[in-house]
């Protein structure tokens, strides 16, 4: 059976799950698929239907956009058929991360990778972050749209979006700001460096929050690449965007997202006091700075022709 006619199969849930043992088996040399299993973790190679290999599975997600989960600078990231706790990661360009297998502890959930392909080290396989991303749909395209070359506008539905984003995260338990502030805290002492602009890389669960982007940071530049508190305000608030979503909501709106701010800067801030994370601010201004004279966002205009200055360091 053809990969295409698999993936049109899969793309019936109900049918996927009633007929989960009735996928057409592909005939396979046994030891091509024990070769291809040979490193990946004990639960992935007992979830690989029968007659299949990792590799099947990567082109099945690849093939649908039912399976993609986000596209970004640095990769593209997709479900995986049979995989619920794992997602596949297409690498554009050399992982920033650098992250080693088994560099973090297993009970830590911080989307790291749990096999790399030895033939092509782009193709990954990270733990899954069960949730949604903290932005708006279109976040990706308002910033830099490829087919406009352009960046779009927020727009009211884009700020209303936005406001409820917001308002959701506010009300987690003081649990899931502790949580997450420990992973930050972690990310530190391994040396690493977590992306505070891009509020996709934070993904929000029923409970829990996660941060699923960072980098290594060289020795020269640790004194500029450090993590604080502020970090995680600037992801939740969307600092770069912030203005614009302001100025498309009404008075009620606006008094509303004041009102839920103030809550999740006051869980940030008790979270990285039990977590031993800084909470100087002097440490944000130093990194965004640094970032802001290599990444510069565009600016947009309003309806009335006003410029929509964007900046990461919203104050």
């Amino acid at each position: 059976m053809k990969i295409g006619a698999v993936n049109n199969f899969l793309l019936n849930r109900n049918s996927f799950k009633k007929n989960r043992m009735a996928l057409p088996v592909q005939k396979v040399d046994t030891f091509e698929r024990v070769a291809f299993r040979g490193n990946l973790p004990k639960d992935i190679q007992e979830k690989i239907p029968n007659g299949y290999t990792i590799h099947d599975l990567i082109k099945m997600a690849q093939g649908q956009s039912f399976f993609l989960l986000g596209m970004g600078a640095n990769s593209d990231v997709y479900k995986i058929p049979y995989l619920d706790d794992y997602v596949l990661k297409i690498l554009n360009k050399d992982d920033p991360n650098g992250v080693k297998i088994g560099e973090f502890p297993d009970e830590v959930n911080l989307g790291q990778p749990v096999w790399q392909d030895d033939e092509n080290p782009r193709i990954m396989i990270l733990k899954r972050v069960h949730g949604q991303p903290h932005s708006i749909s279109d976040w990706s395209e308002t910033m830099w749209d490829k087919e406009l070359q352009a960046p779009k506008n927020v727009g009211r539905n884009g700020a209303k979006s936005y406001l409820n984003k917001v308002v959701n995260l506010a009300v987690l338990p003081q649990e899931a700001f502790d949580d997450v502030a420990r992973q930050v805290k972690l990310l530190s002492d391994k040396g690493y460096k977590v992306d505070s602009i891009n509020p996709n890389n934070l993904i929000v669960g029923y409970d829990e929050i996660h941060i699923i982007d960072y980098f290594k940071v060289k020795p020269k530049e640790k004194d500029v690449y450090q993590n604080c508190s502020y970090d995680l305000v600037a992801i939740m608030l969307d600092f770069t965007l912030l203005q614009e979503y302001i100025e498309n909501l009404d008075r009620s709106e606006r008094d509303e997202l004041k009102k839920y701010a103030k809550m999740i800067c006051e869980k940030v801030q008790t979270g990285a006091k039990n977590a031993g994370l800084s909470t100087d601010v002097e440490i944000y201004k130093t990194y965004i700075n640094e970032t802001s004279k290599w990444f510069i966002p565009q600016s947009t205009y309003n309806l009335y022709g006003r410029e929509n200055i964007r900046r990461y360091d919203y104050r």
